[in-house]
């Protein structure tokens, strides 16, 4: 029960930060730009970050793992990119992608769960 109750926090912070990544790009006002990156998007990330990190522990994984490393590293990216693209005024489809396909590969990451393992074989 408590590891559904964790996994739907997680949810939940994932598409708060996509939903944020999202209004970066489409608001028209460099305020609300960043208002989307700094009240939605970065703290969404902080809650999936955390929630991840429960469901961790919780399940027995090690944080050491790859897809466990990949995925804090590709967040980090995605946000620091977002980030970027907000103070620099960047909008479009190519700064768009940017900051997008490393949130598609984080949850390829969280979805398929390879290991060093798997990667060393």
């Amino acid at each position: 029960m408590l590891y559904q109750l964790v996994l739907t926090l997680k949810f939940l912070g994932a598409m708060g930060y996509a939903g944020g990544l999202v209004a970066s790009f489409v608001a028209a006002d460099p305020r609300e730009r960043k208002r989307a990156v700094h009240s939605i998007a970065s703290p969404s990330l902080l809650a999936t970050w955390c929630a991840g990190y429960a469901l961790a522990a919780l399940g027995g994984f090690r944080m050491s793992e790859l897809w466990v490393v990949g995925g804090l590293a590709l967040s980090v990216g995605s946000n620091v990119i977002l980030v970027y693209c907000v103070s620099r005024d960047k909008r479009g489809h190519g700064a768009f992608s940017c900051a997008a396909l490393p949130l598609a590969g984080v949850v390829a990451l969280m979805v398929l769960k390879p290991t060093w393992a798997q990667v060393f074989q």
